[in-house]
């Protein structure tokens, strides 16, 4: 990230207003967690927490061992023509599908089309101009209203939208090269550029052990557990994990 982008960060860019209506934070998405790193909705899932955070301590969380994105990988925007693919990856990877109004959103509301980044693989880094490549990887995600007393999420800036991870997906041999962290950092420097958001929020399924230790890595803490949250798993419990935007989201290092 530039030097720019990172002073209009602590600037604290406006809020765009003019976007699409945000959703509310009670209407979670209708399908859930793979079983990795992930997070969704309520009804089905699988997703991802950490301990008291100092500006030290959460900088620390966010830098350590990070790495260059590998030169194979591509991030880019969801078109139409990527739908079908993105549906099969979220379909082998998630226990319980989405339901068509999860993807259509994407490419029909530009404020979630925004906010959705594919990550695909390219055998020859030098044909990504091309078009062409594997699909290995995605988020999408979501603004929720400004935090409210009802609100599942609340933001340090009781004016500023949430961003909530709906789905956070990778294929299992593309893990540990840090693509995953590549798309979660790219979409929140994105969002608090475009939207002002200033916090980060996923449900993770109590039972991803794995997941929970990955948000945990990046500075996410959990703040309470949620019993049925999703329905068709055991155990149903979905741990919440919230994190603020920080400095550390727009270092290079």
């Amino acid at each position: 990230m530039s030097q720019s982008s990172l002073l209009a960060w602590l600037n604290k860019p406006a809020i765009v207003r003019s976007a699409p209506s945000l959703e509310q934070s009670r209407t979670p998405d209708t399908g859930k967690l793979p079983v990795q790193i992930t997070t969704p909705a309520a009804e089905a899932e699988v997703p991802q927490p950490q301990p008291g955070h100092s500006p030290a301590n959460e900088l620390t969380a966010h830098t350590s061992g990070r790495r260059p994105l590998p030169h194979n990988v591509e991030l880019r925007s969801c078109t139409q023509a990527d739908i079908p693919h993105l549906k099969r990856l979220t379909s082998l990877l998630l226990p319980i599908p989405y339901p068509d109004k999860f993807y259509k959103d994407i490419v029909n509301d530009p404020v979630t089309n925004s906010i959705t980044l594919l990550a695909v693989w390219h055998d020859d880094p030098t044909s990504q101009l091309k078009g062409k490549g594997r699909l290995i990887g995605a988020i999408r995600c979501r603004l929720l209203e400004p935090s409210t007393p009802s609100t599942e999420f609340h933001s340090r800036d009781s004016t500023a939208p949430v961003l909530y991870l709906s789905t956070l997906v990778l294929l299992s041999p593309y893990r540990h090269h840090g693509i995953a962290t590549h798309l979660l950092r790219t979409v929140v420097q994105r969002a608090a550029g475009d939207y002002g958001i200033t916090r980060v929020g996923a449900h993770v399924w109590e039972a991803n052990a794995d997941g929970l230790t990955w948000y945990r890595k990046r500075g996410f803490r959990e703040t309470r557990r949620e019993s049925g949250y999703y329905r068709r798993l055991d155990p149903s419990v979905a741990v919440v994990v919230e994190r603020d935007v920080s400095v550390a989201d727009f270092l290079n290092t």
